[in-house]
């Protein structure tokens, strides 16, 4: 039984350093299971890099209406408002112009009352 033990614990020995070795076929050998592995995953980047670029123009498409459509609704506001300010300052003065005549016309019938 001891012998038994001995060689057991021998033999564990001496595989404990053999277990844990890599030599270079084996790392080649992983090195092509790695890179086995990656092509799939280069390809599927590969895609995914155009369908972003697609998506990135699309975008800047979307973007592009998005200001001409800020600019249509500020002139779709704004143009009216312009308008409507206008027509007020326009109306103003046609005003003044009437006070000023009538105030003309007031001191012309105030000169023939009183030279008849």
């Amino acid at each position: 039984m001891k012998t038994i033990l001995v060689l057991s614990i021998l033999f564990c020995t001496i595989a404990l350093p053999a277990l844990g070795a890599l030599d270079d076929a084996d790392l080649n050998q992983i090195r092509l299971i790695v890179k086995e592995e990656i092509k799939p995953i280069k390809e599927d980047i590969a895609v995914l890099k155009i369908e972003v670029a697609s998506l990135s123009g699309r975008v800047s498409g979307i973007e592009k209406m998005m200001t001409w459509l800020m600019v249509l609704i500020v002139v779709a506001v704004g143009l009216p408002q312009i308008i409507i300010a206008w027509g007020s300052r326009k109306d103003r003065s046609l005003e003044k112009q009437i006070e000023v005549l009538s105030q003309e016309i007031e001191a012309l019938k105030q000169q023939k009352i009183v030279q008849p």
